[in-house]
């Protein structure tokens, strides 16, 4: 990339940086000079309240001239930075290790259960990254990837297609091998193939009561739970059905139901650990409650509840990608389709091969210069294109001088184009597809739409209003840091479409504007996330703890003061009415939305194609035995 390419990507971010330098520039002095807590003890305290003392005091009256803060002395603006120190005052190393210990190490191993595909250090970096920086399209992008897997097995429902979860299961694979959709090609070649070889025309679909259950609708279906249990007898209604089969469907079936296995058991699965993990935030939430309640007499305590809730966001993001899940292996999903491929062409021929070649990029330049040898040993399928060995990286190349097909080439080529063709959940610039019935782009806006309101009211939302109550009602340093990231997350949303639009109105080959674009996103959002970081640490650390931030007023449009009391019996109470019901409502609404998303009425187990549970496994190893034996 260019280097005015990275300048015009950076500028936005600049730009936004620049425009927000002046607020807390002017507000106070860069030292570490304040120390609240002495100051209230040894200089507030002891003064006695004098209402007439406008240079010093403030006091409250209410509409009917009684005051409000009755032997509490609130301080002017001035007077605090005078008083107390215009700098800000750091917190206790102990307390810092304790903000540490209390949402830093839960968020950590909340984040590190993210499946992560198997990409090496730079992409887990680029996927953390954004993660945190651009929170809305990260969660836009599963969203997608759960329907497109929904929409896949409810086609092959549709079709009423024999074992139509293990083909649904090898379409979803094709998903992230470059965001292909295999479905249209796989049905139009089994409407060829019935009159092509004779079949009838019932070929591989569903027919009548004997073969439900080779049907695909029921994932959890009685056989699968019964198979678990390993008993001989309860395989008499699947065998039944494997007998009622033309001998040509069985051998089909046991290729795709073989590489369905193959697909499931290359494939990560930790659900129960990645609910412990949520639970951890949940617990870390739990400890900011307790933190607040025993360090009463400190009124900004309550503000690490906002800083928890605003955590949140990383919630549904972690527990969708354990429901999607990451190959264990870079380029296992080519292997098992390049052999699905092979075996069903060297059995029945090219015409039956019911799936298309993988549309994955190769990085090579193709030239004829290859001999009858090379092309009678590697030129397996029809189609195929022969590549001399000199196309390949010298760190690639084998010892011999051999040519490679096409399919070589993309096993080789594969792992360095993987992280923005497919295989990272996390990021999908095109969120519609070509085909309709997929993800339309109506559809597509609904997930976005559930992705704004996910990310900026579950989690946005309760950090402000904490915030901005606690504990003087005003848009402060908080309340405005946590509107600074809530501004971030919408400018990388924002980032993200603009720079889609306009690679795809570059001119040259896609997989370099694909690059280019990955690269840039990696580079804004490991931006973004240094800069939020910064944010959030500054806060931690006791940057926000001054005269200008505990005023309650950023803009001091109202007359400033800061109070330096401790909470009344009745701060306390009206505090909690706020700190408790406000992030606990946003944890438990994120948690009801991840059960309406793991449903069968919204994702009829289309999460489940891929990510499978062990019991699950083990059915299907036992089918697939049952189903060879019956066609060999």
């Amino acid at each position: 990339m260019r280097n005015h390419d990275v300048l015009f990507h950076l500028s936005p971010f600049l730009t936004f940086l620049l425009l927000l330098a002046p607020i807390p520039a002017h507000a106070f002095r860069w030292v570490n000079n304040a120390n609240f807590t002495a100051c209230y003890n040894d200089i507030i305290q002891p003064i006695a309240q004098n209402c007439s003392d406008t240079a010093n005091q403030v006091c409250l009256y209410d509409p009917n001239g009684v005051l409000l803060n009755p032997n509490r002395i609130f301080i002017t603006y001035s007077a605090c930075e005078r008083l107390c120190g215009d700098g800000y005052g750091i917190w206790d190393t102990k307390d810092i290790l304790l903000r540490i210990s209390l949402w830093v190490i839960p968020a950590i191993v909340l984040i590190a259960h993210y499946h992560f595909p198997p990409l090496g250090a730079w992409n887990m970096i680029c996927v953390i990254a954004h993660i945190l920086a651009d929170p809305i399209d990260t969660l836009w992008c599963l969203l997608t990837r759960i329907t497109v897997r929904r929409h896949l097995l409810r086609r092959a429902e549709d079709q009423r297609l024999l074992r139509g979860g293990s083909i649904a299961t090898i379409w979803a694979a094709y998903d992230e091998l470059n965001f292909h959709d295999p479905s249209a090609h796989f049905l139009q070649s089994l409407r060829e193939l019935s009159p092509h070889k004779g079949y009838p025309v019932g070929f591989l679909r569903v027919k009548g009561e004997t073969s439900r259950s080779l049907e695909s609708a029921k994932l959890h279906s009685d056989l699968d739970r019964r198979c678990s249990n390993r008993r001989d007898s309860d395989f008499e209604s699947w065998d039944r059905a494997i007998q009622d089969l033309s001998p040509d469907e069985r051998r089909i079936l046991y290729h795709i139901e073989k590489a369905a296995q193959r697909l499931v058991f290359n494939r990560d699965e930790s659900s129960l650990t990645t609910w412990m993990s949520i639970f951890g935030l949940g617990s870390a939430l739990m400890g900011a409650f307790v933190r607040t309640w025993s360090n009463r007499l400190d009124n900004q305590t309550a503000h690490t509840i906002a800083t928890v809730t605003l955590l949140l966001v990383v919630v549904p993001i972690v527990k969708l990608s354990g429901n999607i899940g990451a190959f264990t292996s870079s380029t296992a999903a080519l292997h098992i389709i390049h052999d699905l491929r092979d075996d069903l062409t060297t059995e029945f021929g090219f015409d039956a091969n019911l799936f298309p070649p993988l549309a994955v990029p190769v990085v090579v330049s193709p030239s004829p210069s290859h001999t009858a040898a090379a092309a009678a040993r590697y030129h397996r399928v029809p189609g195929d294109e022969i590549l001399p060995l000199t196309s390949f990286p010298a760190h690639h190349r084998p010892s011999t001088s051999t040519a490679w097909t096409s399919e070589d080439c993309q096993l080789l080529t594969w792992p360095s184009v993987a992280c923005y063709s497919g295989m990272n959940s996390s990021y999908r610039p095109a969120k519609s597809s070509s085909s309709p019935d997929l993800v339309s782009p109506i559809w597509s806006l609904s997930l976005l739409l559930v992705s704004v309101i996910w990310v900026l009211g579950f989690c946005y939302t309760p950090a402000l209003l904490i915030s901005y109550y606690t504990p003087l009602k005003g848009f402060a340093c908080r309340s405005m840091a946590w509107t600074v990231i809530a501004v971030c997350w919408l400018l990388a949303l924002l980032l993200d479409r603009v720079w889609v639009f306009l690679h795809r109105q570059l001119q040259g080959r896609w997989i370099e504007k694909a690059e280019n674009l990955w690269r840039a996103t990696c580079i804004r959002d490991v931006l973004f996330t240094g800069f939020i970081a910064l944010i959030v640490t500054a806060q931690q650390l006791g940057l926000y703890n001054s005269c200008f931030c505990r005023a309650g007023e950023v803009t001091h449009s109202k007359p400033s003061y800061v109070n330096l009391t401790p909470f009344t019996d009745a701060e306390f109470i009206e505090g909690w009415e706020m700190w408790v019901p406000t992030p606990g409502a946003a944890f438990l609404l994120s948690l009801a939305c991840i059960f309406v998303l793991e449903s069968r009425v919204f994702a009829r187990h289309g999460y489940l194609l891929l990510g499978r549970g062990n019991k699950e496994r083990e059915a299907m190893l036992l089918r697939l035995r049952r189903l060879k034996l019956a066609s060999y």
